[in-house]
């Protein structure tokens, strides 16, 4: 081992001097001796013993071999014990820093008997003072002051490991400085670590017979980020993490890792070039120290376990996997949030980095992330966490482990999961805290290989009266377009359980988001997430609309004195063709009725569905299911009120065809029938029905035409083939039609989608050329207006900074953004003065620019790129978006480009959204006033 000059490093754990000065204090014969595993000063002679350097090697030699401790830190170390002597430690008297380290010490440990304590004043003093900070004479003070080894430190003669083994000598504490090499802030996860880039000194101190870890120069400073010049920022995942995660900043609090930190958290940042000063009793070796999986403080502090993969590099195709094992009993504490990071590449553009990513817990004790991606390029992903049950102010997310991730495949075909929503994925502390618990899912995935129909189900663990609480969820589609699907999401109350009923459209992947508001709350609050791939081998349609308050019972059902005989379940599932539902009455004046919905019934026809009988007090109704599909049957009461609403159903029919069943093999032979008589006569119902069948298409009456076809097929005469090909073929055009016409006006660009494929594989474009045309030209303007989304979705975080780091922005710049907030809720009052004096070429603008960086600037479920993705055009006020065009309208987009791309790309949004909005209103666009204050707004209703 050299001397320490021989070890050049500009990190300030390595003094540059030729032999560190410790002052000219006089050194009593009783004080501690001075160990290190290099040789410090040329005087030190090796301790094999030891496995290090000793001023005394015979004294040294006295002292217990390295060996690992024979307890956790967390079983001899409790903080709360300690806080009056870190309490005195940060309050030592400063001018003790003019005085020698003895006097130091000596104020420190006065009082204290047992060595865990004077190591903590020690520690806790050396972690209070802000050595870079610190206001310290360039000239060399007196080395007999203390001020003299903070000097040492500041000017990169000296460090803390030597800092801390003088303060423990005069305390006759053994201590060791260790050197070695550091994953600390130069440090790049995967690369070779250099013996000068990453060298660093920490110490060991001995405390109660055994070894104990201390690095008080990183328990001083947090660590730095990542090379900027080589990585770029490319998801934070939906955790608001406080502060610049990438910033070179030293902050000054102390950091409770690097005292007394086990040898099993050490090893993960640590590698002594001694082996034995691992504390270990199988040390790592340095080929391992590099190709780890770098495991960071908040690893231990959660005490998770590593399950996969064990190397920080991963090598992939496509997709990968990481997979974390939680304690138990802090699942539901713990929560994860990631960052990604991506090497900068000119080839392939991820427009949602975070969209590839999916984080869940599979159950109570495991977390597992899926990293995908459809370009081949090196990532950086970081996984960060903390514990929600920490109230400490300083305390926030922090990393956990470092992974560098190579996928080495292009795939156009690797689509970005679901959007992941604030809570995160799965049953979670959210969702316990309203008072459910997951009966059905308890990871955040659920996978359908089956027919997409999905049932979700939770149990009750409050008392609070579930039908009254207001629940619902929402189908979103994953992939490229990320889409709300409506009426894809039903739900009941079933003896004291919550049931969710989920149909997905088709194969794929969707977000599965369920809410609830109690009786107290403002608002919904989003309590559970789930995603959902499908697998499924056919399509679904989407539940009847009107019944996402809950199936079942309602309010007045009881207060009727109703009673159900028949279905007490609101969700119905059966083959039958005709359903029969009964009910008791108590009161006789109580009147029923009942109506249907459904994908292919309209509501003018579907009384010639239903049949009611009654019986007494016993009330039946026969309703008759067309075809295959989910109905909707609302049951209402009336008392001379009008009608109440007292039960929903939603039946899911699926047609059944059963085959006749095989005569058994011992069975007698059956008599060969006589052959069938000649029909002399033609059957007098097959006339009635032919009738039936014309006149429902002469009506464009659906419902009818199709109940003539059943009774035309069910005749099973092969002379009215040409008839029954005929009647469904114009039952395709009605149909095709009728989901043309309702996509259009719904402007829902899944079912134009749906609608347009149904035309053309029907064949019967031909036959709506005019239904045809205005449905793809309303998808053409959504996919536009889906396109500018995404536009503004892909914007970086650079270039979101650029628009944000305007001082005097740009009057074009400012007006832009104006519009688009304005779009979004925020009214012309937040920003008004910046846009007094725009018309004047010289004017830039003043203070006020703030509130457009305070909405630039926030993040998670507030930032501006999620408000945009969850903006509805609908909701919109014209008069609103009269005043958005009004503001840019003295600005091209050339002349926006000039002075900002980023701004450039909010004006076409901005625009284009605008323009739509004037075309769904054309009818009334003229006599609406554009609006941009809400002050017009108020003065309009008060007068």
């Amino acid at each position: 081992m050299g001397l320490i000059s021989s070890k050049k490093n500009p990190d300030p754990e390595a003094p540059s001097s030729t032999e560190p000065s410790f002052g000219k204090p006089k050194v009593a014969p009783e004080l501690g001796r001075l160990l290190s595993t290099y040789q410090l000063i040329p005087s030190f002679k090796e301790c094999a013993e030891l496995h290090c350097f000793a001023d005394d090697v015979e004294k040294a030699k006295l002292l217990p071999p390295p060996v690992p401790p024979t307890t956790k830190k967390h079983e001899i170390f409790d903080i709360n014990k300690y806080k009056k002597v870190d309490e005195r430690a940060v309050k030592a008297p400063s001018k003790l820093l003019k005085q020698p380290l003895s006097n130091l010490v000596e104020y420190l440990t006065e009082g204290l008997e047992d060595d865990l304590s004077k190591v903590r004043a020690i520690y806790r003093w050396v972690t209070c003072q802000p050595v870079d900070s610190m206001k310290i004479p360039n000239k060399e003070p007196s080395q007999s002051h203390t001020m003299f080894q903070l000097w040492r430190i500041k000017h990169r003669k000296g460090n803390y490991a030597q800092l801390i083994s003088l303060l423990c000598r005069f305390a006759q504490l053994p201590c060791i400085i260790i050197h070695g090499k550091l994953k600390g802030s130069t440090y790049e996860v995967g690369e070779k670590l250099d013996e000068e880039q990453h060298y660093g000194e920490w110490n060991a101190v001995l405390v109660d017979g055994n070894w104990r870890f201390i690095n008080a120069y990183w328990g001083t400073c947090a660590e730095g980020g990542t090379e900027e010049e080589m990585w770029e920022v490319v998801d934070k995942g939906d955790g608001e993490l406080k502060g610049d995660q990438q910033s070179r900043q030293l902050f000054y609090s102390c950091d409770e890792n690097y005292f007394l930190t086990d040898p099993d958290q050490m090893v993960s940042t640590h590698l002594p070039s001694q082996p034995s000063w691992q504390l270990l009793a199988n040390p790592v070796t340095e080929d391992d120290f590099t190709e780890n999986a770098f495991l960071k403080d908040r690893f231990f502090n959660m005490n998770l376990k590593l399950k996969k993969p064990k190397k920080c590099v991963v090598m992939c195709q496509s997709e990968t996997e990481l997979v974390f094992e939680i304690p138990k009993e802090r699942s539901l504490n713990l929560d994860f949030q990631h960052l990604l990071f991506r090497m900068k590449s000119t080839q392939g553009n991820l427009p949602r980095y975070d969209r590839y990513v999916f984080l869940q817990r599979t159950n109570d004790e495991t977390l597992q992330i899926r990293v995908r991606s459809p370009v081949a390029d090196t990532f950086r992903f970081e996984l960060v966490g903390k514990d929600v049950t920490v109230r400490d102010k300083t305390y926030d997310y922090d990393w956990i482990a470092i992974y560098k991730l190579v996928f080495g495949k292009d795939d156009d075909s690797i689509e970005p999961f679901p959007e992941c929503p604030i809570i995160g994925w799965g049953p979670g502390r959210a969702m316990m805290e309203f008072g459910l618990a997951p009966m059905s899912h308890f990871g955040g995935e659920i996978k359908n290989r089956d027919d997409g129909k999905i049932e979700v189900k939770f149990g009750t663990t409050s008392d609070k009266d579930w039908n009254k609480v207001k629940i619902h969820g929402e189908l979103v589609k994953g992939g490229g377009e990320s889409e709300p699907l409506p009426d894809h999401v039903i739900h009941r109350v079933e003896n004291g359980d919550v049931i969710f009923n989920v149909n997905t459209p088709k194969t794929g992947e969707y977000a599965l988001k369920l809410y609830a508001k109690g009786e107290r709350d403002k608002e919904a609050k989003n309590i559970c997430n789930y995603m959902i791939t499908s697998e499924q081998k056919g399509e679904n349609y989407a539940f009847p609309r009107g019944f996402q308050g809950g199936l079942g019972p309602k309010e007045a059902f009881n207060s009727l004195g109703l009673r159900a005989l028949s279905h007490q379940s609101g969700m119905i599932e059966t083959d039958e063709e005709v359903l029969e539902i009964s009910f008791e009455k108590t009161n006789e004046n109580i009147e029923l009725s009942l109506s249907l919905t459904g994908n292919t019934i309209r509501p003018e026809m579907a009384k010639r569905l239903i049949e009611e009988t009654v019986e007494g007090n016993i009330v039946t109704y026969k309703v008759r299911l067309p075809q295959t599909g989910n109905y909707g049957i609302k049951v209402m009461g009336n008392r001379g009120r009008g009608n109440e609403n007292v039960y929903d159903y939603v039946v899911q029919y699926k047609k059944s065809h059963k085959k006749k069943s095989k005569p058994s093999q011992n069975a007698a032979p059956e008599m060969p029938k006589p052959p069938p008589e000649p029909q002399v006569q033609r059957d007098p119902r097959l006339t009635e029905y032919i009738q039936t069948m014309k006149k429902a298409i002469q009506e464009q009456n659906e419902t009818d035409l199709e109940l003539a076809l059943d009774d035309l097929k069910n005749l099973g005469l092969p002379t009215v083939k040409d008839e029954i090909q005929y009647g469904e073929t114009e039952l395709d055009v009605m149909r095709c039609r009728r989901e043309l016409n309702e996509a259009t006006e719904l402007k829902d660009m899944d079912a134009l989608k749906s609608a347009l494929q149904l035309t053309k594989t029907k064949n019967v474009e031909n036959r709506l050329t005019e239904e045809v045309v205005r449905a793809k030209a309303m998808l053409d303007r959504l996919r536009n207006i889906a396109k500018l989304m995404h536009a503004v979705l892909g914007l970086d975080q650079k270039t979101i900074a650029e628009i944000r780091g305007y001082q005097h922005p740009p009057p074009a710049v400012h007006h832009v953004m104006m519009a688009s907030l304005l779009l979004l809720g925020h009214w012309e009052e937040e920003t008004e003065k910046i846009v007094k004096r725009y018309k004047d070429p010289d004017f830039h603008c003043t203070s006020d620019w703030k509130n457009v960086q305070i909405a630039l600037g926030k993040l998670g479920k507030d930032s501006i790129k999620r408000k945009i993705q969850e903006l509805k055009v609908n909701d919109i006020p014209l008069d609103v978006a009269l005043g958005a065009r009004d503001l840019i309208r003295d600005f091209t987009l050339d002349q926006v480009r000039m002075v900002s791309a980023g701004g450039a790309t909010f004006y076409i949004w901005v625009r284009g959204l605008t323009e739509e909005i004037e075309k769904r209103n054309a009818e009334i666009v003229h006599t609406v006033r554009p609006r941009t204050s809400q002050r017009r707004k108020e003065k309009t209703s008060l007068g």
